[in-house]
């Protein structure tokens, strides 16, 4: 299953930034087609999230590579993407990874406001874009700003600066996050020259992608109790769209079981009250960041 998505993503988003170009479609084809592959990013991105939880392939190696050549179309290397994506799950709902919460003592109210609205419009996207060009610089450079959003938590349990040297900031893994990087720049850069005066039409792709992006990462967590580090909302939706997004809504159920696949996820979910339906729990992302104090807090019993 997960082969046969793989590949006809891939072929789509190169068929679209490579291969449509060359037929000189006529303009508002062209625009469809772009839009249609657009709004498959997030199942792109299902894909890629099935490999950095080592589920894209039973072989390590091939679900590593696999992994790789689709985060390259979607537009980072894996090897970050997988390390904000681990970092995500290692920090949920603390003050490292409550993205909506803001200290109203250390943030003025209008900052709060307008970094969380850029960031759920296009800045997710964006930081993964930065990557591309961040991972040239010396590893001495990178290394204390990444550290220190890495600290160990206050239950005594590990953070993940072992993990950030000895993986993301390796020799080896900056070696491959740069080639993965030229791999990218070269896929959309040739897409852009080969469009030519359109190519306005690879950029509205690329901001498509980044919106959709931007808005669907968080969204199963926004408003949800801090620090319960395993928690996030099972959003209830259609059947179609859950298989189109890889079963994302099960949020609850991906965190508290990342060893489970997209495909097995269903059997394992259930819904409580708290659940609310998918769009609403995009939208309600609009009302804007919450104040610490405001913040649900978390039972006893259920924080981690």
């Amino acid at each position: 299953m997960n082969l046969v998505l793989g590949s006809a993503l891939l072929g789509l988003n190169l068929f679209v930034l490579i291969a449509l170009p060359l037929l000189h479609a006529p303009l508002a084809w062209t625009a469809a087609a772009l839009a249609v592959v657009a709004l498959l990013s997030p199942t792109l991105w299902a894909l890629v999230h099935e490999a950095i939880h080592g589920l894209l392939h039973p072989q390590r190696r091939w679900n590593h590579l696999g992994g790789r050549v689709l985060a390259v179309a979607f537009g980072s290397p894996l090897r970050a993407m997988r390390f904000a994506h681990l970092r995500h799950h290692r920090y949920n709902r603390t003050r490292w990874g409550s993205d909506e919460i803001y200290d109203p003592v250390t943030q003025p109210r209008w900052l709060a406001y307008l970094t969380h609205y850029v960031r759920i419009t296009f800045g997710l996207y964006a930081a993964e874009i930065t990557v591309l060009f961040a991972c040239w610089l010396p590893r001495s450079v990178l290394l204390p700003p990444l550290r220190e959003a890495c600290p160990d938590l206050p239950d005594g349990s590990a953070g993940m600066a072992k993990m950030l040297e000895r993986d993301l900031l390796s020799e080896e893994g900056l070696r491959e996050m740069r080639i993965d990087s030229l791999g990218v720049l070269a896929l959309y850069g040739t897409s852009f020259v080969l469009y030519g005066s359109a190519a306005w039409l690879v950029a509205a792709f690329l901001a498509l992608r980044a919106f959709l992006a931007s808005q669907l990462d968080h969204a199963p967590h926004h408003g949800t109790p801090v620090e319960q580090r395993d928690h996030a909302l099972n959003l209830t939706a259609p059947r179609w769209l859950h298989r189109l997004l890889l079963n994302f809504p099960l949020h609850r159920t991906h965190h508290q079981n990342p060893h489970l696949p997209w495909t097995s996820l269903p059997q394992a979910s259930r819904f409580d009250g708290e659940d609310i339906p998918f769009v609403r729990g995009v939208l309600r992302q609009w009302r804007g960041p919450v104040a610490i104090g405001d913040a649900p807090r978390a039972s006893p019993s259920s924080a981690a």
